[in-house]
């Protein structure tokens, strides 16, 4: 239940930036019973609230708090662990035609998960991802990504676990630790975007007992101002403010249900 009503919830909050516009135009046509000019100072407010959202300084200063909990690590550095977990989100099944996988913005987590793999920082990947959609049709995620990767030859067969079941954060912790419990896994390289990451760490504390060394990728927010560009309103910046609101919306939820 919880999945559906977080998806249904999604949905509804996505179509914010659209239905924005129509409710305060239908306000500033049809109030009557407010002055006009009370009226016109709310839509102005509105407006420019949008418009500050919009920008990319904004964006990148509600994504910088979120991806800048857990640093990069230098690869060097790490230690050996019992294995890596990627989380889902990497590519768009339903948009899939070919054998290429239609890969999303999410994409650096396999290459992330990859370059572990490759450095041999761990003996093999989870591939934790099933369907996100609603009614659960189509192919898997993790599957496709790990059929991908064999006949790339970018991995042996064995280096590679798909993990098909998982619909959410959540559910990635639960059944990847179940694949890892049964590999004895203690250590694992937690590979997921740099936003998504305090959840990941703070759901897998909370409902496994492995030891995680994150591994943030896909960083969204800008690494240094990068000028004027950054003070006008875009759809790239209203987008990556969506994408920082939806997380800590997910942050709350999911500590009210008790996964973190």
């Amino acid at each position: 239940m919880f999945f559906y009503l977080s998806k249904l919830f999604t949905l509804l909050f996505s179509l914010y930036p659209g239905a924005y516009f129509v409710l305060l135009f239908l306000a500033w046509r049809l109030t009557k019973d407010t002055p006009r000019r009370k009226t016109r100072r709310l839509f102005l407010a509105g407006f420019l609230l949008f418009g500050v959202l919009s920008t990319d300084l904004c964006a990148d200063w509600i994504l910088g708090s979120l991806e800048n909990d857990y640093p990069l690590p230098e690869l060097a550095e790490l230690n050996r662990a019992d294995g890596i977990i990627v989380l889902g989100g990497m590519m768009d099944p339903v948009a899939q035609r070919g054998t290429v996988p239609e890969f999303t913005d999410g994409a650096n987590r396999l290459f992330a998960g990859l370059l572990l793999l490759n450095a041999e920082k761990a003996p093999a990947m989870i591939l934790s991802g099933g369907s996100g959609l609603i009614l659960q049709g189509g192919p898997t995620e993790s599957a496709l990504l790990r059929n991908w990767l064999l006949q790339q030859r970018m991995a042996r067969p064995d280096q590679i676990i798909a993990e098909e079941e998982s619909r959410n954060t959540a559910e990635n912790a639960l059944n990847s630790d179940r694949i890892a419990s049964k590999r004895n896994w203690r250590r694992v390289f937690l590979v997921t975007s740099a936003f998504h990451m305090p959840r990941s760490v703070a759901v897998f504390d909370k409902l496994t007992d492995l030891e995680v060394v994150p591994y943030p990728t896909d960083y969204r927010s800008a690494a240094f101002f990068a000028g004027p560009e950054a003070l006008f309103p875009s759809a790239h910046g209203i987008q990556k403010t969506w994408i920082g609101l939806k997380e800590y919306i997910g942050i709350l939820a999911y500590w009210i249900k008790g996964y973190i």
